[in-house]
């Protein structure tokens, strides 16, 4: 019975039910009528404990085998309670942790499709870049054929402007002469 007390007092305060401490004050009560019922002796039987003495002892010791199993059901109680707060809160860590590694997850994988899109754009600015500088050789080639085909013609126009100059010249001449040289 003292190793039920020593337990009882082992038990966490703070979970610990309001009922317990109760339970345990009445046993207590009940130990001590338990005591004084057993000390008394009756002069008349030489000390020995008379018939009603023995029955108050009998019924001290059932009142304590009855506080005993009202303990034993509310500490059973407080620890069921407990072990339920334990599995609920160890619930709810694995789902934190279930969470985490989903998140954690996603996040990677975010984290590598981020990555194969850097790669993909990275790609193709140097594909545009390739492209660019092969317009940029064919403009510049297209600009020096037009450079030089404008020289062509532009040399053409001051040829044909100076035989054109040349021609009325040699008109003028022509016709500065008389008549009758021409026949």
């Amino acid at each position: 019975m003292k190793t039920l007390l020593l337990l009882l007092t082992m038990l966490p305060q703070q979970e610990e039910p309001a009922a317990v401490p109760r339970l345990i004050a009445e046993r207590q009560r009940l130990v001590s009528q338990y005591e004084a019922a057993n000390g008394q002796r009756n002069a008349f039987l030489a000390n020995k404990p008379s018939k009603k003495d023995l029955q108050e002892v009998v019924e001290a010791l059932k009142g304590i085998i009855r506080k005993d199993t009202e303990l034993i059901q509310a500490v059973q109680e407080a620890t069921l309670r407990q072990t339920a707060a334990v599995v609920a809160e160890n619930q709810q860590v694995k789902q934190q942790v279930t969470v985490a590694q989903t998140d954690r997850t996603s996040t990677q994988q975010r984290f590598y499709d981020l990555e194969n899109q850097v790669a993909n754009l990275q790609e193709r600015e140097r594909q545009q870049a390739k492209k660019m500088r092969d317009l940029q050789a064919t403009a510049d080639a297209a600009t020096g054929a037009r450079t030089s085909r404008e020289m062509l013609a532009a040399t053409l126009a001051l040829l044909a402007a100076g035989l054109l100059a040349y021609v009325l010249k040699l008109r003028g001449q022509l016709s500065a002469r008389p008549a009758r040289q021409r026949k």
